[in-house]
């Protein structure tokens, strides 16, 4: 009887040689071929802040709570100082509430502020759970 070899399977074998440098290329492609966008700065001119178009009915001194925001940055409370960093506002506006329950926040600040400061006192007052705010801006004359 004839003997039939079976012959052994050839495997497939892929070449990885040249992977390290289809990576390189390819990596190469995407750096040259990204287009990088700058990003746009947006500011608000001075002769476009707020300015206001009635007289709105003023709240008595004693029925409402002065924040005054200097251009340094100051923060004074009915012309006491007070800091963001402690509670003190926290605590000012929680006893001004509990004195008034209808308690009505006036703000005032510089015209140069930075708005950085108005949102740190904005986020105490919202700590505080005062919910009554008045910006008070300049007639435009």
């Amino acid at each position: 009887m004839a003997k039939i070899q079976i012959s052994k399977r050839v495997e497939a074998n892929i070449p990885t040689t040249s992977t390290g440098d289809i990576a390189f290329l390819l990596l190469l492609f995407f750096m040259v071929s990204t287009v990088f966008v700058q990003e746009r700065v947006f500011w608000v001119a001075r002769d476009r802040f707020p300015y206001a178009t009635e007289n709105i009915e003023r709240v008595s001194r004693n029925e409402s709570a002065t924040i005054y925001i200097t251009q340094k940055e100051e923060i004074l409370i009915d012309d006491f100082p007070r800091y963001v960093d402690d509670n003190s506002i926290i605590d000012a506006m929680q006893a001004k509430s509990r004195e008034i329950p209808t308690l009505q926040v006036c703000f005032r600040t510089d015209r140069d502020t930075r708005y950085q400061a108005v949102r740190d006192v904005m986020m105490r007052l919202q700590d505080a759970d005062t919910r009554n705010v008045v910006f008070e801006v300049q007639r435009k004359d």
